[in-house]
């Protein structure tokens, strides 16, 4: 598999669209949950969005025909390589470089964030809730470097679920990346999970092609 090449200029996050699915079962073990699809007639009496709701499992997103929204990143930085983080849990920080040279680089960090907000919006987070969703771009609290965003590699059944490939190198192996080299992906966002009462919706990569 190699990348799609859907740039960030040709979605249109209007389109956008989520529908919520509520856990049929609170009282049994995480990984034995099963959720149901629920509309917005389903809606407790007094209550304007699922957010709250004691059963909230998660936001399916979906765009045009997709129960996902796929796009291609320019090449970005990736800083230390493919992370292992907790059991079989996967990912890298993708760096925004030269922003303020970079227009396309500048124009996708603003993609990437305004896309966070429509999300907010689609929770029915007010305002004086903005941090209940947490962030994939980080910044370092000094200020000192360019911002990154975290992305996860998907891993299941005792494999990876994402693809690499070059036309330049060979050899290529996920988990031996060098720090700090140029990469481009094919990301992804399928759901909006709930922790504690924080709402989190994490990047995930299909695809990768270094650079």
């Amino acid at each position: 598999m190699k990348l799609e090449y859907l740039t960030h200029d040709k979605i249109g996050l209007k389109k956008l669209k989520t529908s919520c699915h509520l856990c049929d079962d609170m009282s049994v073990k995480q990984n034995a949950k099963t959720y149901s699809h629920c509309k917005d007639k389903d809606l407790p009496e007094g209550r304007e969005s699922f957010k709250d709701h004691p059963c909230y499992g998660f936001l399916q997103l979906s765009y045009l025909k997709n129960q996902f929204l796929y796009v291609t990143s320019p090449p970005m930085k990736c800083l230390f390589g493919v992370q292992k983080s907790g059991f079989n849990n996967f990912q890298m920080s993708l760096q925004f470089t030269d922003m303020a040279q970079d227009e396309t680089m500048g124009s996708f960090y603003t993609f990437i964030e305004t896309l966070e907000f429509e999300m907010m919006k689609h929770l029915g987070l007010r305002e004086d809730e903005g941090d209940r969703f947490i962030s994939q771009i980080k910044h370092d609290k000094k200020g000192q470097y360019e911002p990154n965003m975290l992305v996860k590699l998907p891993f299941a059944y005792n494999k990876f679920e994402t693809d690499i490939y070059s036309e330049t190198r060979s050899g290529l192996n996920l988990l031996q990346i060098p720090n700090f080299t140029m990469v481009q992906c094919d990301i992804y966002l399928d759901k909006i999970w709930k922790m504690n009462d924080s709402f989190h919706a994490k990047w995930k990569c299909r695809c990768i092609n270094v650079l």
